[in-house]
């Protein structure tokens, strides 16, 4: 009777593949506990998108395809890339397999790429874009002004320039003493 065998066969088949099943699924839902880094992005596999949108505190800054805010640090440039280690575990690059794709309201021809091991990390008027760990939604922007690393991180507006103040709700222009400016 040589079936005994062939059924022991069936059922270690049948365990190997719900064991990657499960794999697959850790690996989608919680890269943490795949081996992965879940502050670490995946790489695009298409070109990413980078796009304007607007944030309530500090009006028109630069987003990726999902609303999440991108920022450049100050003291990094396309051939020093100062944020590496731990530092990419809280801000994770904004990498990409394929040239970016610039949205609505960016230059095409300031976005680009740096190389950054095998990938190629997206750059906007040469400052490489990072996302923030501590950001858990489209339209947070809890990273812009931490000094870390040897600079400050900043929000990026269309311009290529650093957005360095929150927008108020006040009106009326600037009178009075200038509030220490």
């Amino acid at each position: 009777m040589d079936r005994p065998s062939s059924r022991g066969s069936v059922v270690a088949v049948a365990v190997a593949a719900a064991a990657s099943a499960c794999s697959l699924v850790i690996a989608a839902f919680a890269p943490g506990l795949a081996g992965g880094s879940a502050g670490r992005p995946r790489v695009a596999p298409e070109g990413a998108v980078v796009k304007l949108d607007t944030s309530k505190e500090y009006g028109r800054i630069l987003v990726n395809a999902s609303g999440r805010s991108l920022y450049f640090l100050t003291s990094e440039t396309t051939r020093a890339l100062k944020c590496t280690g731990g530092c990419l575990d809280v801000w994770p690059p904004l990498l990409t397999k394929e040239k970016p794709v610039a949205g609505s309201g960016v230059a095409a021809k300031k976005l680009g790429t740096v190389k950054r091991g095998a990938s190629l990390q997206v750059t906007y008027y040469g400052h490489p874009l990072y996302l923030y760990a501590g950001d858990k939604a489209a339209g947070d922007a809890n990273g812009e002004g931490i000094g870390a690393d040897g600079g400050t991180w900043y929000l990026l507006g269309g311009t290529g320039s650093a957005v360095k103040v929150a927008l108020t709700s006040s009106t009326g222009g600037s009178g009075g003493s200038g509030g220490g400016w």
